[in-house]
């Protein structure tokens, strides 16, 4: 039991600056971890060296084994000779202050060691795993033929101080460094391994921001410039058209425009965290405006519109991102019907302190699990969409306090029930009068 309890302490010895260095520097989300930090790992390997002489494993009576060839081991082949050069020298001077007799021997063994390590350095980050574990059995197997070999020149020497003895303690205790040198080195690629794919993963998650970011900039600035193309076309069409109406199509077509500048200057500034500028917004008129804007579209779509908004109906929110949430829901719902006989609703009322605003198409409709996965990014019914408009919208309402909610069934339409919390004035005695429940 003694034998065992020594056995798991020299382990733990090895083991522990091993996890010790991956806690201070392989766990760092930096690409200089990955280089060896040759520092940490000579204090580690002096620590458990010395750790490794101070409680030696007793075999039988006056025959000692520890692990010490281990640290000296992996501080070669990963620090570089600097690194082992140290352990070397700084376990033999404090071996020789424990055991004077022993300490030529001592010396000797570690230097062989040492120089074995060392031929092994040059090429160890270039080897594949089981090319490292074979080389550790070769370690071992070295180590062994060099116990052995000492014990005949003693046996030679002082025969009656040898037997057989003599020989199968080297060799039990040497195929159980090697054990636990095969598992060091897993341990120490494997947390090698997860810190290169951690950086893989911190590298390949930056490059999708930045291409989400790209498709969504041009997903939003798609759907102002699809208004513009259709006043364009309205003017450039209709030879009855008046000069006021053109006037009018032009400030639309202007007001679009400024729209698309306004996204991306938003976009622009999404790293800097940029925070909405909140205002008292008239909701029925920016409804009501957005169902202009969007009439071009739906001509162009055959789809019809039909509008029931309730009148005074006040937010407090950013007028640019509650507009830019409309016309991606009011878009969607427009391609979402069918040629002919397409219809888009709008209701808008007010339920106790919360205004709902119902868009309801006539469309081909979604399944449940479509609309459980709405909002992702990069997922969409539509063939050719990104899924980025709803990503952004769900956002948007969000940080406005509301939340967006679809009802569909296939081919029988979808109904998308956005709801916002009512703008209360406290500087007026103002009351607005409820509406009629929204499933009125």
């Amino acid at each position: 039991m003694e034998l065992v309890k020594d056995i798991i302490l020299q382990i733990t010895f090895v083991v522990l600056p091993i996890f010790v260095y991956h806690l201070l520097w392989l766990s760092r989300n930096n690409l200089s971890s990955l280089k060896p930090n040759k520092l940490l790992i000579t204090c580690g390997s002096i620590f458990s060296s010395i750790l490794c002489l101070i409680s030696p494993i007793e075999l039988i009576d006056g025959a000692f084994f520890t692990l010490q060839p281990i640290p000296l081991f992996t501080s070669v082949v990963y620090g570089g000779s600097i690194p082992g050069l140290l352990t070397l020298l700084t376990t033999s001077i404090y071996f020789s202050q424990l055991y004077e007799l022993g300490w030529v021997y001592f010396c000797g063994s570690i230097t062989v060691y040492f120089i074995l390590s060392l031929s092994l350095r040059s090429n160890w980050y270039s080897y594949t795993f089981k090319k490292k574990l074979n080389y550790a059995a070769i370690y071992g197997i070295s180590i062994l033929i060099f116990s052995l070999c000492t014990i005949m020149i003693v046996s030679v020497l002082f025969p009656p101080y040898v037997d057989l003895t003599n020989y199968i303690i080297p060799g039990i205790t040497i195929f159980t460094l090697t054990l636990i040198l095969s598992l060091c080195i897993y341990l120490i690629e494997y947390m090698r391994a997860n810190a290169v794919m951690r950086m893989e993963l911190m590298k390949a998650e930056k490059l999708s921001i930045v291409s989400e970011l790209a498709a969504s900039v041009a997903h939003e600035v798609r759907n102002p410039l699809t208004v513009v193309r259709g006043f364009v076309q309205l003017i450039g069409n209709s030879s009855n058209s008046t000069d006021s109406q053109r006037r009018e199509y032009m400030d639309l077509v202007l007001t679009e425009l400024d729209r698309a500048q306004a996204i991306i200057t938003d976009y622009l500034g999404m790293a800097g965290q940029k925070s909405m500028a909140k205002e008292k917004i008239n909701l029925t008129d920016t409804l009501s405006d957005i169902t202009t804007l969007m009439t071009s579209y739906a001509n162009y779509k055959t789809v019809k519109f039909k509008c029931e908004i309730d009148k005074d109906l006040y937010v407090f929110g950013d007028p640019i991102k509650l507009k830019q949430v409309f016309i991606n829901i009011i878009k969607n719902s427009i391609e979402a019907v069918p040629n002919m006989g397409g219809l888009v609703t709008i209701h808008a009322c007010l339920l106790e302190s919360t205004i709902h605003i119902k868009i309801s198409d006539n469309g081909i409709g979604m399944t449940k699990e479509q609309i459980e996965r709405l909002g992702e990014p990069y997922f969409s019914s539509k063939d050719d969409g990104t899924g980025l408009g709803l990503t952004v919208t769900y956002s948007i309402v969000k940080n406005h306090g509301g939340s967006v909610k679809y009802i569909s069934e296939i081919n029988k339409g979808t109904v998308a029930i956005i709801s916002l919390p009512l703008y209360f004035d406290t500087s007026s005695d103002y009351s607005h009068p409820f509406s009629e429940n929204l499933s009125g």
